[in-house]
């Protein structure tokens, strides 16, 4: 498994971190990747990618994620058969909420690759804990691997 951090303030880098942990406990291979580039993506064909990412500014996807992003749509390498799962991580007072994780959501999906299950969409409205919907959310999402 891999999994691509988009984090500005650290939150989504944190629930990316517990997530690694918990899979690894459970004996899945996964590495975390934060700044990651097509290729490595695209090395690793079999791996199931989960993206995890804050949304900044006016719904814009973090700096360090930009790259991969805009590789991503330049190039765009189909993904037929790839799948990948989404948290997204936001604050709903705003217009964008979670923006940056629909807009991944959107190009994985033009790429083909097939989400598995639904999103999860953390609002910090509602959540002081977003490790542990995280975490929750992961129990049953990984039964779908």
């Amino acid at each position: 498994m891999t999994i691509l951090v988009g984090s500005v303030y650290g939150n989504s880098s944190s629930v990316a971190e517990e997530c690694a942990e918990l899979l690894r406990g459970e004996g899945h291979d996964v590495e975390v990747l934060t700044l990651p580039s097509v290729d490595e993506v695209m090395a690793k064909p079999d791996s199931v990618l989960l993206v995890c990412t804050s949304t900044t500014g006016q719904g814009d996807i973090p700096d360090n994620l930009v790259p991969l992003f805009s590789e991503l749509k330049d190039r765009f390498p189909l993904m037929p058969g790839r799948r990948y799962g989404l948290i997204a991580l936001g604050d709903s007072s705003y217009e964008t909420f979670a923006d940056a994780g629909k807009q991944f959501d959107e190009l994985l999906q033009e790429l083909q690759a097939e989400r598995l299950g639904e999103a999860l969409f953390i609002d910090a409205c509602e959540t002081a804990d977003p490790e542990g919907e995280a975490i929750t959310w992961l129990q049953s999402w990984k039964t779908l691997l």
